[in-house]
């Protein structure tokens, strides 16, 4: 390291300055500091003699009261000219009572003899309160030859359980005999006589005897017996009234002030422990201190800061004389090429990064070279090909913009670098020009606005950029009256994909599917990713004919179609997807305010959806009134709900002999406007937006009410109703719960209550089913297959399920002697649930030919409109008393079937 260009002279001078000013920064620091503490001492002290002096006279003062309270019984009582037998208890207790009163310390005052048994007192209870004193406190006031106050040790109360001290002075009756006047006063209130609410941090007061023994303290110690502090305070007399010692309580070190009281050699002390009295000055001492190092820094670095101006003054010297040498090696290791030109536009002055970046002008720049020489020299490479008045022109042009002094422009070298122009002028009317290479920054940017407007993974415009060239394309086509057209595209299974084969595997899909997208369009078009598996196709000016366009539109569409059904290999795995395609007309010279194609697109592709998958379907204005129609239903039934508008009908449910043995309940809307509405119209919706959960649930709760209210109707009281339950709804978790806990609030018989579940309901999650209905059917409740033989029933999973019964769907019924494969059917459900033990019942009977032909096949159990149809719960109970038999539910005690009086009518 080289030597200070400043004399050492000077450096020692500076040195030695400022060591003195650090000096005189820290002995002020620690005199005030010191000052500080005696001061927090000295006022922590002064508090504690004021606060121990008031706290004397305040307890002087209540004590002298309970001396003067006890001493007046002798003339209140008359105890003086009185004996024993002469204290009458009752008046005697109103007596005290009413002195008592006088004094809020004190709880109560009694006369005891000396056995001390009570003779009277101010406590409710009179002569009967049992005074429980310290053992050996009677004897020891009895004892005394002059009457004075004694004060007993703290002892907890009988009747209170809490902390008391016993005030008791003897008096004498007129035959000389002694008796004992007693005042109990709870410790915590001669405490706050003590205190006298003052708020000094750390404080710890006590009341002890000058011997050590603890009377009451603050803050309040539980001990059982009174502790004795060390040392006593007859011991300490010589160190006279304020003296530094541990605290009476704590024992840590502390300030400690007492003061004797006028009774029974009692010492109040008061102790405050250093920390707390030093607290605050600590804070002092950091601030202190802190100041004092800010100072010491602030004068550390002035010396340093002054050293440094006195090094820079030496050193400006010598800057000066390498100021060229500095300029030339900063000329050098710039990352911009650098030109000077003089006042005439010569050369004057470069750097070899600029002959880096202009490799061709190595051999021509020179030292007063003029610029044009250069530019046409430049000219040269960038227009090869130029005539040489084309190159004029381009030089011309350069000079001119250099006139100018416009801002930085860019010039792009034939070798694809772009290279930034800086000219600025010197005051000397020269030039200095700055040659800034940001070919790397033009490709970040490039790159930032690909990514804003393109999709990272298959380089096509993305939502952002489609929106914006659909709006320029709209609006065109609206002038020119060429129509577009929009095609919506999503892969179909393309989540099924993705979840098995890992999103690798997807995203090679999905940058396969765009390259094919881009060979099935012209240029001018566009393909866009809106993301996930959803691309869309915008096609402009195909024709100003709506037709013409709609059919090359749906001749791309089918192109489209078939490049994306080819196989797509993805690494070692051949796939097959299909798309399904919505396609709408976009502009026109009728182009409606509004119109959202891109929607419309949407719209027509869920139309794919819906049909099958892997084909391509036009926008129709009908799916947008359907869509809208089924969001208006959607909200009608919210509103349904709350409104209560629905209502269940039940279409009976008969034996081959005639007899009803059930009904099942079916869900109807009664709208406000439209009447009553099937559930065929609203329970599609109702599934898809979960409403069908809490319509279920009120199915299932109306349905148990009519079965609880049946069973006060000897009618009715035997009859099942059949309640359908929904996949959403049976998939709860709380279904089971629910279920029991609609039985329980109903009070329905759940023997009575059976539960329908469609096939595929049941097979959708085999090990929950068995579960759910394990735990119902150990309540008693029942199942029924709905719809049985439409599904691909497993018979291993139908042994597993605790199921009642089979319901053959009304298709196989329908077509019973019309199609023999249908009578097979149900030939086979009637004998498998035979040897499984189930019962069977035929749904959709319409006509005696059917009902006769499943009787033949062995069915007992009909449910159609040749029985009876769906009706209000009156029609019913109607049906019933016109002759219909109620059978017993299967399982129930015999004798259980309740016949109508006039039933056999």
């Amino acid at each position: 390291m080289r030597d200070s260009p400043t004399p050492r002279r000077i450096r020692a001078f500076v040195w030695a300055a400022t060591m003195v000013f650090m000096g005189a920064v820290v002995l002020v620091s620690v005199a005030l500091v010191m000052n500080a503490r005696r001061v927090a001492l000295d006022d922590y002290e002064a508090q504690a003699s004021r606060f121990v002096a008031g706290a004397e006279s305040a307890l002087n003062r209540s004590l002298l009261a309970v001396d003067v309270l006890l001493a007046s019984m002798d003339e209140l009582l008359g105890l003086s000219v009185a004996v024993n037998d002469w204290v009458d208890a009752a008046p005697a207790s109103e007596r005290l009572r009413s002195s008592a009163r006088q004094n809020l310390m004190v709880r109560y005052v009694a006369l005891l003899n000396a056995q001390g048994q009570t003779l009277a007192s101010s406590d409710a209870s009179g002569g009967a309160l049992a005074v429980q004193l310290p053992p050996g406190f009677l004897a020891s006031v009895l004892e005394q030859s002059v009457s004075t106050l004694m004060v007993s040790p703290p002892v907890v109360s009988f009747t209170t359980a809490e902390r008391v001290l016993y005030f008791a002075r003897h008096l004498r009756m007129a035959d000389s005999t002694r008796v004992v006047a007693v005042a109990e006063v709870p410790v915590g209130a001669l405490s706050s006589v003590l205190v006298q609410g003052v708020d000094i941090s750390g404080l710890q007061v006590t009341l002890e005897r000058a011997g050590g023994e603890l009377l009451l303290s603050v803050p309040h110690r539980e001990e059982p017996a009174a502790p004795l502090l060390k040392p006593p305070l007859h011991e300490v007399t010589s160190a006279g009234h304020e003296w530094r010692a541990a605290a009476r309580l704590s024992g840590d070190p502390a300030l400690v002030v007492y003061r004797p009281v006028l009774y029974q050699d009692l010492r109040i002390s008061a102790s405050i422990p250093l920390r707390d009295a030093l607290a605050g000055w600590r804070e002092q001492r950091t601030a202190i201190g802190l100041t004092g190092l800010l100072f010491v820094a602030m004068i550390a670095a002035a010396g340093v800061l002054a050293l440094r101006y006195l090094d820079r003054l030496s050193l400006a010297r010598i800057a000066i004389a390498q100021s060229k040498a500095t300029l030339d090696q900063a000329l050098e290791s710039m990352v911009s090429g650098f030109l000077l030109l003089d006042g005439e536009q010569r050369v004057v002055q470069w750097n070899s990064r600029f002959e880096e970046i202009f490799p061709w002008l190595r051999g021509v720049i020179a030292p007063m070279l003029p610029f044009r020489r250069v530019m046409e020299e430049t000219s040269r490479h960038h227009l090869p090909r130029a005539s040489e008045e084309e190159r004029m022109r381009w030089v011309e042009l350069r000079l001119l913009k250099q006139k100018q002094h416009q801002e930085p422009h860019e010039q792009v070298l034939p070798n694809g670098r772009t290279i930034q122009i800086t000219e600025r002028p010197t005051p000397e009317g020269g030039l200095v020009i700055t040659y800034h290479d940001v070919t790397a920054l033009r490709r970040a940017s490039a790159e930032i606005e690909s990514l804003a407007f393109y999709d990272p993974l298959t380089n096509l415009p993305n939502r952002r950029l489609l929106m914006d060239r659909m709006q320029q394309v709209v609006a065109a086509s609206v002038r020119s009256g060429q129509y577009g057209a929009l095609l919506f595209l999503d892969l179909d299974h393309f989540k099924t994909l993705n979840d098995t084969q890992g999103h690798e595997v997807g995203d090679m899909l999905l940058r396969q599917v765009a390259d094919r997208l881009k060979t099935c369009v012209r240029r001018e078009d566009t393909v866009a990713r809106l993301g996930g598996d959803e691309f869309v196709v915008m096609l402009h000016e195909l024709s100003t004919r709506s037709e013409e366009a709609a059919a090359y539109a749906r001749r791309v569409g089918e192109k489209i179609l078939r490049a994306l059904n080819v196989p797509y290999s993805l690494g070692a795995l051949s796939y097959h997807s299909t798309p399904s395609i919505g396609a709408t007309l976009m502009g026109g010279p009728l182009q409606p305010g509004g119109v959202d194609p891109l929607k419309q697109a949407d719209i027509a592709m869920y139309q794919v959806k819906s049909q099958g998958r892997n084909a391509l379907c036009f926008f129709d204005p009908e799916m947008q009134i359907a869509i809208s129609a089924r969001a208006q239903l959607e909200t009608d039934l919210q509103t349904a709900l709350a409104a209560r508008q629905f209502v269940l009908y039940y279409q009976p449910q008969f034996h081959l002999d005639g007899r009803m043995v059930g009904a099942e309940a079916l869900i109807r809307w009664v709208h406000p406007e439209r009447g009553l509405i099937a559930p065929g119209a609203f329970i599609g919706v109702a599934e898809e937006s979960e409403l069908i959960v809490p319509m279920g649930h009120w199915v299932l709760r109306t349905a148990c009410e009519q079965l609880a209210a049946w069973q006060s109707d000897p009618r009715c009281s035997h009859l099942q109703l059949s309640v359908n339950v929904s996949a959403r709804q049976f998939r709860q978790r709380d279904f089971v719960a629910r279920v029991v806990e609609v039985l329980r609030e109903t009070g329905a018989r759940p023997h009575l209550l059976k539960l329908e579940l469609t096939e595929s309901l049941v097979l959708d999650d085999v090990e929950d089913t068995v579960a759910k209905m394990g735990l119902l059917k150990t309540k008693g409740v029942r199942f029924s297959v709905d719809d049985f033989g439409t599904g691909y029933s497993s018979l291993a999973y139908l042994t597993r399920l605790p199921l009642d019964q089979l319901k053959i769907d009304q298709s196989f019924v329908h077509n019973l002697a019309v199609r023999h494969t249908d009578d097979v059917i149900v030939q086979t459900i009637i004998g498998m649930a035979r040897n499984l033990e189930l019962d069977v019942i035929a749904e959709g009977v319409e006509t005696l030919t059917q009902k006769n032909l499943l009787a033949e096949y062995g069915c007992q159990l009909f449910q159609g409109y040749l029985m009876g149809m769906p009706g209000p719960v009156e029609e019913l109970e109607a049906l019933l008393h016109n002759g219909a038999v109620v059978a017993p539910p299967p399982g129930a005690p015999a004798g259980a079937a309740s016949t109508a009086p006039d039933a056999a009518a």
